[in-house]
């Protein structure tokens, strides 16, 4: 068994519980259905009028991924509880890290707010890197205010700089 105690067992039972709640699917960005399940298993083989235009994309929102983030965090170190050796927020720390300073209009404002809800230690230098994303946003912004990705971006890295600061020494 993977996960002896009960504790943990506790805390996966009741965090499923969570995201099966219609409240979740809105986090996830799947709202419209009654189920999760029929977006998650959808195939044009059994539903003919499924295509990647015919259904309108929800947009997701940083604050719902910020939501999802520290709950997925939360069963994450429950489960590493029972692994001694675990390294899995580790490397999924890293990962954020590495989106998160690299310039792509889609992934970095993601990284930068699930880098933010995971880490457990921040540099200087990390800091710096993400008030220099920032600024740029800010200049992009400045260049045209319809700028939506500048604004997200810059929506990203206060979510970031908000989770990251009460880390930093006084």
């Amino acid at each position: 068994e993977l996960y002896s105690t009960e504790e943990t067992k506790q805390v996966l039972r009741l965090s499923l519980t969570e995201f099966s709640l219609p409240k979740f699917y809105l986090l996830f960005g799947i709202s419209k259905v009654k189920s999760a399940a029929v977006i998650a298993f959808r195939s044009s083989y059994r539903d003919r009028s499924f295509s990647p235009g015919s259904y309108e994309r929800e947009t997701f929102a940083l604050t719902s991924l910020e939501t999802v983030t520290e709950a997925l965090l939360e069963i994450m170190e429950a489960c590493m509880r029972d692994i001694p050796t675990c390294k899995w927020l580790d490397q999924w720390t890293e990962l954020a890290q590495k989106f998160a300073f690299q310039y792509n209009p889609s992934l970095q404002p993601r990284a930068l707010v699930v880098f933010g809800c995971i880490s457990k230690r921040v540099s200087h230098g990390q800091i710096k890197q993400i008030i220099r994303i920032l600024s740029k946003g800010l200049e992009s912004c400045l260049k045209g205010p319809d700028n939506y990705n500048s604004q997200v971006l810059i929506e990203a890295t206060v979510i970031a700089l908000t989770k990251l600061q009460p880390l930093l020494n006084k």
